[in-house]
């Protein structure tokens, strides 16, 4: 995915480049990796800095992680779309 920020251009996301960081990571807190899911945040905390101010593009990716935490049976694209829902009114 690329795009223009600003006058710059964005990196394309490199899951793979990414992905023994989030290993370890996600080890270390004693998660099992493979319930990070990279493009999901990053569609999150995009759509959220769009609709509200950048900074709470990870306030919402912070929110979304407890949200999962509290409501394991809910499934995770079901809690990200009630954040951006919500980041959409004013």
């Amino acid at each position: 995915m690329t795009g223009m920020m600003k006058g710059v251009e964005r990196k394309p996301v490199d899951e793979e480049a990414w992905q023994p960081w989030v290993d370890t990571v996600a080890a270390s807190v004693g998660m099992d990796p493979s319930t990070v899911s990279i493009p999901i945040i990053h569609e999150l905390t995009s759509a959220v800095s769009k609709a509200r101010t950048r900074p709470m593009g990870p306030v919402a990716a912070h929110i979304w992680g407890l949200a999962r935490g509290v409501h394991p049976e809910m499934d995770p694209e079901v809690l990200r779309q009630a954040i951006m829902a919500a980041a959409e009114e004013r």
